[in-house]
């Protein structure tokens, strides 16, 4: 992730790829990443240079054409774009998301719906955590029980099979944590809103 945001500072799309597949490609492929998924890992986090400091050439065009300052609206994009350094390690450990099987072949439908299924909801979790608001304003601790329950859904963990399914540990945890946060953060905030309303 590093070295491709630092090798894709300041480059265009298409040489940043050339660059990054060039010299991280064949390292992935190594570690045992599907090619097609490393190389949409690097190509992604090359492409979120644009928006991290200190060479964030998205924001600094950004804040010139807004009169802004240039590195306050390069963190604010940073921050802002955060969620999306969620994805591309999705891409790796979940090929699913790109159609394509841990082994490289075409993946089958119910393997792709449940790493669709997983990618949306550790996004939420992970997009929660980071605003701290959901139906209302979450406290410290709410918002690390969502970053653990985005934590649990990104890595894979052990899988147990369940009525014929590849069910991972890690995953179903995950999402049973983000349910009875969200269920806990909604109840609270309909209770918040009916006092307002009462008063």
């Amino acid at each position: 992730m590093f070295s491709s945001i630092v090798l894709g500072m300041g480059l265009p799309s298409v040489v940043c790829y050339l660059l990054l597949a060039t010299l991280i490609g064949d390292v992935l492929g190594d570690l045992g990443v599907v090619p097609l998924a490393g190389h949409m890992f690097i190509f992604y986090f090359g492409m979120l240079s644009m928006v991290t400091p200190p060479v964030a050439l998205a924001a600094f065009a950004a804040s010139s054409i807004a009169g802004a300052p240039m590195m306050a609206t390069a963190m604010h994009a940073f921050r802002s774009s955060l969620v999306g350094f969620f994805l591309p390690f999705m891409f790796v450990f979940r090929p699913e998301l790109l159609m394509l099987a841990p082994g490289g072949g075409p993946a089958a439908i119910g393997g792709i719906t449940l790493a669709f299924v997983i990618a949306a909801i550790g996004t939420a979790a992970f997009a929660i955590g980071l605003t701290g608001y959901y139906f209302e304003a979450i406290t410290k601790r709410g918002r690390i029980l969502y970053f653990v329950a985005a934590g649990l859904l990104l890595f894979p963990g052990n899988t147990t099979l369940w009525e014929g399914f590849a069910l991972p540990i890690h995953d179903l945890g995950g999402a049973i944590l983000f349910v009875v946060l969200s269920v806990i953060n909604y109840r609270s905030g309909k209770k918040s809103s009916g006092l307002a309303a009462s008063t």
